[in-house]
This record gives C-alpha cells, sequence and structure tokens, in this order.
C-alpha cells in the first residue's frame, strides 16, 4: 500500500501557494483542501477563520481515515494550527510534509498590489505589512528540515512541481504503469 501524506502548503498571501497547491493536487490526483473555501462559507460567523481552521482539519481528518493522501492550502501562519496538523498525521499514520511559499519583495509587492479585492484576502503591500505587525513573528516557528521545503515562487509552476514531487518521492498517476 502506498504511504499515505498529508501535505501542507504553507505561505503568506500572494506568494503563489494556492497556484501551487493547485498543481500538485492535480498532478497526484490527491484532494485539495483550501482554507479560504471554508472561511468563504463563514465570513459571517464569530472567529470565521478559527472556524474555517476547524472545518479543514475536520475534513482532512475524513480523507485521511479513509486512506487518502492529501493537499491542505492555508497560510499556516499560527503555530497552533502547525500542531493540529501534526497531531492529526499522527494520529491516522500519515507523513507529515510541508511545502512554504517565499518571492522575494518586490514580486510580492506586486503580486499584493495586482490582487482582486475580496472579504477577507489581503490585497495590497500595506494590508500585508499590517497583518504581518498582527502575527507578531508567530508565523516563523520552527518546522523539522526533514519534513519542511521552502520554494521560490518566482520560478515556473511546473518546475516547482518537479521539485515537490522529487522531494516528496511520490509516482503520479501518469507516471505509474498500468498493470
Amino acid at each position: 500500500m502506498p504511504r499515505q501524506i498529508l501535505l501542507l502548503m504553507k505561505g503568506h498571501p500572494a506568494t503563489g501557494k494556492s497556484t501551487l497547491a493547485r498543481a500538485l493536487a492535480q498532478r497526484l490526483g490527491w484532494p485539495l483542501l483550501v482554507k479560504d473555501d471554508f472561511k468563504d462559507r463563514v465570513l459571517d460567523c464569530p472567529d470565521a477563520n478559527g472556524r474555517a481552521y476547524r472545518l479543514l482539519w475536520h475534513v482532512a481528518a475524513t480523507q485521511l481515515q479513509v486512506g487518502l493522501s492529501l493537499v491542505a492550502d492555508s497560510p499556516l501562519s499560527y503555530p497552533e494550527q502547525f500542531a493540529r496538523a501534526q497531531a492529526l498525521a499522527r494520529h491516522h499514520g500519515a507523513e507529515l510534509r510541508v511545502v512554504e511559499t517565499r518571492l522575494a519583495e518586490p514580486l510580492w509587492r506586486a503580486r499584493l498590489e495586482a490582487r482582486p479585492a475580496s472579504d477577507h484576502r489581503i490585497r495590497g503591500w500595506q494590508a500585508m505589512q499590517t497583518l504581518l505587525e498582527r502575527y507578531r513573528g508567530c508565523w516563523n516557528y520552527p518546522i523539522p528540515a526533514a519534513i519542511h521545503r521552502v520554494v521560490d515562487t518566482a520560478l515556473p509552476v511546473e518546475r516547482l512541481v518537479s521539485q515537490v514531487l522529487h522531494w516528496l518521492d511520490v509516482s503520479t498517476p501518469e507516471s505509474t504503469p498500468a498493470p
């Protein structure tokens, strides 16, 4: 039986994590869970962000319970959420891997400025700086090097997908020979 992986995407808004998450999920044939999809549905509720994460982990647990690997796309800015994912993977006997997206400031700034307006997604460099101040550095928690890969999303997405697949050491549906 192939090994089971809980692949977490981590990174600030507009660093390319969702684009890479979609490309990885599609290439691997794994479910993709997007925290913002849940947040869109609970935006009018108190603690919408906390609720969105609770829903994300609940659905991830269901996928892991039935033996599926999956990609979970969220900023993963809070160490508590990383700890929750660690516990979830441990409980289901899945490997935990984290791909963190980063981008040089000029390109990151340009992407933030070009983002469309949204109810809760960060748009603009100044809004990002305000968010980073609110975080007070909490997003910069330690992740064991063996399970953590930082990627520069200025590279083409297909190149990043290849790098991550090589790091994960997994076969994709198109690379698996027919029986």
